[in-house]
């Protein structure tokens, strides 16, 4: 083994170690929200309402389940319970508070088409933002709500078994396949290799 193997081995048991229990905090809080009698506990009742809203604009129901069908607002809300520092619980609820404002009026109170337009254009907005520049609140709410969207969604029963491809029990290695029986470019719920 080389010098550089050796580095990049000893750089992936290090980010392991780190990011192994942070991991293991998100699993555990994926299977707090799928309890039959769970309920939100770090959200109040509107907060949790938005965040569900949100949610469901980032992954609407389409021929598949969306967002709110996959529990993701319950995810979430067991994620700033379990996971989430006080200062990123605080950052969170500012935003939130920040974005709630930015319609002009409640964002509950909003229609459809009007919700959807400011989620999409603070989403652009957040994205226009050059790294390591400073984010508007209501922008960083709707960007921090996508990832945490797609996170519990990807964990949940339908995202990955819908969504991705998924094989309970692999087969048998075919080495030349059409793309249609290949999952039609549908990502595998699994990685199958580390990525360095």
């Amino acid at each position: 083994m080389n010098r550089r193997e050796w580095l990049k081995s000893m750089s992936v048991l290090a980010v392991g170690a780190v990011a192994g229990p942070s991991l293991l905090a998100v699993f555990d809080a994926h299977a707090a929200a799928l309890k039959p009698d769970a309920k939100p506990q770090f959200f109040k009742p509107a907060q949790y309402s938005m965040v569900g809203a949100v949610s469901d604009i980032v992954i609407p129901r389409t021929d598949t389940p969306g967002a709110v069908d996959a529990g993701v607002p319950l995810f979430i809300d067991q994620m700033f319970t379990a996971v989430y520092t006080k200062a990123d619980q605080t950052r969170y609820l500012t935003a939130m508070a920040a974005f709630d404002k930015a319609g002009g009026k409640p964002f509950l109170q909003l229609d459809d088409a009007s919700r959807k337009a400011l989620v999409t254009r603070l989403h652009a907005d957040a994205l226009a933002v050059p790294p390591g520049g400073e984010l508007a609140p209501a922008a960083d709410f709707v960007l921090m709500s996508k990832k945490l969207a797609m996170l519990g969604f990807f964990l949940s029963e339908p995202g990955c078994t819908q969504v991705l491809q998924y094989a309970s029990v692999p087969g048998a290695w075919k080495g030349d396949i059409p793309l249609s029986e290949a999952g039609n470019g549908r990502a595998w719920a699994v990685e199958t290799e580390l990525k360095i």
